[in-house]
C-alpha cells in the first residue's frame, strides 16, 4: 500500500512538474477557466499514461514517446509559438524528464554499487531517494530553462534538424539503460555515454538559442530596410499628394471662373448644368480623401488614394463612425502601408482597378478588410504569397511585416479569393 502511495505521488509530482514547465515557456493563448481547464486536462493525461505505462512494464523504452504526442496536442491546443517550437518543447520536456531519471538512478547506482535494475524493481530506501533526489534534479532543471530561456519563433530551416536530436536521444538513453542491466562491468562507460548524449541535448539547445537570437535580429535588420524603404516611398507618395491638391486647386479656379462667367452672360440654366456636371464628376473625386483624425493612418491612407488616382484605381474606404485603431502609430504606418501598397500593386495590372478597405472595430477586435481585384488567382499558384520582385530578401519581408503586427496583438489574419477579389482580412485585438 504504502508503495503504491508513493509511486502515485511520484507520478503525480514528475508530470506537474513537466506540464508546468511545457506552460510556462511557451505560455498559455487563453486566460481564466480555459487556461487552468487546459493545463489540468494535460496534467492527467499524462499522470495517467505513466500510471498505466508503469504497471504493465517496469521501464519504459518506445512508451516514452506517448506523453511527448500528449504535450504536443496540449501545445498545439492551449499554448502559444509556433508548430516547430511546439513539437521542440515537447521533446525537450520529456527528455529532460526520462534523462536525468536515467542518468541520477545509474550514478547514485554507480556510487553505491546497488544494481540499476533493483533501483527499477525494489520498492526500498534506496529507491525512495533516488526517486526523490530525480525529481529535485527536474525540478531545478526546468527553473534554470525558464530563467534562461530566449522566447521566440524556431526557424522552420532549423525546426526538423533540432527535433531529430532529442528524438534520437531518447532511443539512445533507453538502449543504454537497457544494457546496464545485463552487464554491470561497462556501467562507468554507459555512464559516461549517457553523460555524452546529455552534454550534446545541452549544446543543441543553446545552438536553438543562438539561431534564433540571429534569426531575430535578421528579421529586424529587414524590418529596418523596409522602413526606411517605407519611408521614401511616403516621401514621394505625399508628394503626389501635394501635386495633386495643387492640381485640384488649379482646376477649381478655373471651374469658378467659368462658372462667374456663365452667371455674367446671364445664363443661369447653363452654370446649374454645369454645376451639376461638377457634383457628379468632379467633386466626388476631390472629396474621395478621407479625414478621420488619426494623423498617421490619414496621411498613409490619403497618400495611397492619390497614388489610385494617378495610376486610375478606385479605391473605396469605410471607416465605421467611432472607430478607434488603439494600436501603435509606427505599427500602424507598416501595416496600412504594406497592405494598400500589395493591394495597388495587384490591382494596378487589372481590367476593374479596384480597391476596397473597410475598417471597424467589434466586440475587442479591430477589423480590417483589404480587397482588391486580380487578373487570375494569386493563391492557387502562390499559397505562400512569395515576392515576384527580384529583390526578394527587401521586398518579401512585407507579407512577414503585417503578420509579426498582427501576431503582436494577439490577432489573426486570413487570406483567401472570391468574386475575382483577393482579400485579406484582420483581426487585431484592442483594449476598449
Amino acid at each position: 500500500m504504502i508503495e503504491i502511495i508513493f509511486e502515485t505521488g511520484i507520478n503525480l509530482i514528475e508530470t506537474l512538474i513537466s506540464t508546468d514547465f511545457i506552460t510556462k515557456y511557451l505560455g498559455t493563448k487563453y486566460d481564466g477557466a480555459k487556461k487552468y481547464i487546459g493545463f489540468c486536462v494535460c496534467w492527467f493525461a499524462t499522470f495517467a499514461e505513466l500510471c498505466i505505462i508503469n504497471s504493465i512494464v517496469e521501464f519504459e523504452t518506445l512508451a516514452v514517446y506517448i506523453p511527448i504526442i500528449i504535450y504536443f496536442i496540449y501545445a498545439g491546443v492551449c499554448l502559444k509559438g509556433g508548430i516547430w517550437l511546439k513539437l521542440w518543447m515537447s521533446f525537450l520536456t520529456q527528455l529532460m524528464i526520462y534523462g536525468i531519471a536515467v542518468m541520477s538512478n545509474l550514478i547514485i547506482c554507480n556510487i553505491i554499487g546497488y544494481d540499476p535494475n533493483d533501483m527499477i524493481t525494489v520498492f526500498d530506501s534506496t529507491r525512495i531517494i533516488g526517486v526523490i533526489i530525480s525529481k529535485i534534479i527536474q525540478f531545478y532543471a526546468t527553473r534554470i530553462i525558464l530563467r534562461t530561456k530566449h522566447k521566440n519563433h524556431m526557424n522552420s530551416h532549423y525546426g526538423l534538424m533540432l527535433i531529430i536530436i532529442p528524438a534520437v536521444s531518447l532511443i539512445s538513453l533507453g538502449a543504454l539503460m537497457k544494457a546496464t542491466f545485463y552487464n554491470s562491468e561497462i556501467r562507468l562507460y554507459i555512464i559516461i555515454g549517457m553523460a555524452c548524449i546529455i552534454l550534446a541535448d545541452i549544446m543543441t539547445y543553446y545552438f536553438f538559442i543562438v539561431i534564433n537570437k540571429e534569426y531575430e535580429n535578421t528579421i529586424k535588420a529587414k524590418l529596418l530596410e523596409q522602413q526606411n524603404e517605407n519611408l521614401k516611398n511616403n516621401i514621394d507618395d505625399n508628394e503626389a499628394f501635394v501635386n495633386e491638391m495643387k492640381a485640384v486647386r488649379h482646376d477649381i479656379k478655373h471651374q469658378l471662373l467659368t462658372i462667374l462667367k456663365y452667371i455674367d452672360d446671364n445664363k443661369l440654366d447653363e452654370a446649374k448644368a454645369y454645376i451639376g456636371v461638377l457634383t457628379n464628376n468632379y467633386l466626388p473625386h476631390i472629396l474621395s480623401y478621407i479625414d478621420t483624425g488619426n494623423t498617421v493612418f490619414d496621411a498613409v491612407v490619403n497618400s495611397k488614394i492619390a497614388i489610385c488616382n494617378q495610376k486610375h484605381i478606385f479605391m473605396e474606404v469605410n471607416i465605421k463612425s467611432g472607430t478607434d485603431f488603439k494600436i501603435p502609430q509606427a505599427e500602424m504606418a507598416i501595416l496600412f502601408g504594406n497592405l494598400l501598397d500589395n493591394a495597388i500593386e495587384a490591382a494596378e495590372f487589372t481590367d476593374e482597378k479596384r480597391i476596397a478597405l473597410d475598417i471597424r472595430t467589434n466586440e475587442g477586435y479591430l477589423i480590417i478588410s483589404v480587397k482588391n481585384s486580380i487578373k487570375s488567382s494569386v493563391l492557387h499558384t502562390n499559397e505562400e504569397l512569395v515576392t515576384s520582385k527580384k529583390d526578394k530578401k527587401l521586398h518579401g519581408i512585407g507579407i512577414k511585416s503585417i503578420k509579426n503586427i498582427v501576431n503582436k496583438h494577439n490577432g489573426m489574419i486570413q487570406f483567401y479569393e472570391e468574386e475575382n477579389q483577393f482579400c485579406c482580412h484582420i483581426m487585431i485585438t484592442i483594449n476598449e
